[in-house]
């Protein structure tokens, strides 16, 4: 789902339940559907960065329709996914390795910083750096085509061979976002990954803390003309912000 409404409007009336939106979905193949030019040229980036070595499962449809959404001028975007769907490999994982290289969305434009927020900075945020620094060590593709990369625990940089430079920054989802500026903007994308743990999910302290973080602080910390929110996560009870 999608809304090009602020992100502080959400926290207002919903118009419609999230058990509305299972009840009307249909688990049926679409014999029309035809995924996006992007869509389909993102699977193939996934195949060149891995090379003969491969992913470990194929892409399921899904992953199709999830980067559908993900082009153009949506500013917000909500994934709400079962446990094993790859959302975070996906979404975050591929999707600053693709921008690294190809400096942009389709259809949004280029992307020069972006946020990262996860449970924690122990946690989500330190190993995606990990998986990020390794696809980049690994793969013969992203070492021909991003020149330099440069690696802390909450900051990630990448310049491709354009010269195009790219930042991602890590940030906790309890801890919160500040005034945030790298290459001299701010960032025009925040992926929101897993934002509650398991431990979490029973805390409203935590939980009210995260909810400060989506709604207030990532909404002022983003660039104020050019924005994308891209939230995926998988709940573990009703009161999980992302429901």
């Amino acid at each position: 789902m999608d809304d090009d409404d602020d992100m502080r409007n959400m926290t207002g009336p919903v118009k419609k339940t999230v058990d509305e939106w299972l009840n009307d979905i249909s688990y049926d193949e679409n014999p029309n559907y035809v995924p996006s030019a992007f869509a389909l040229e993102f699977l193939s980036f996934i195949k060149l960065v891995n090379g003969t070595q491969g992913e470990e499962h194929q892409s399921p449809v899904i992953h199709l329709h999830m980067l559908d959404k993900i082009i153009g001028k949506h500013q917000n975007i909500a994934n709400m996914c079962s446990r094993g769907l790859a959302k975070t490999t996906l979404l975050a994982e591929y999707l600053f390795l693709y921008i690294a290289v190809y400096g942009s969305i389709p259809g949004f434009g280029r992307v020069d910083y972006a946020l990262y927020v996860s449970d924690s900075i122990e946690n989500g945020v330190k190993k995606m750096r990990l998986r990020i620094e390794r696809r980049c060590e690994r793969s013969p593709f992203l070492r021909r085509y991003i020149k330099e990369v440069k690696f802390t625990d909450i900051r990630w940089y990448f310049r491709n061979t354009d010269g195009k430079e790219f930042v991602v920054t890590g940030h906790g989802a309890k801890t919160g976002v500040r005034g945030t500026v790298e290459l001299n903007t701010r960032p025009q994308l925040a992926v929101l990954d897993d934002l509650i743990s398991d431990d979490d999910a029973r805390s409203e302290t935590v939980i009210a803390s995260v909810e400060s973080t989506v709604y207030s602080a990532i909404d002022y910390a983003l660039h104020p003309q050019k924005r994308k929110i891209i939230w995926s996560g998988t709940p573990f009870n009703a009161k999980d912000p992302l429901v």
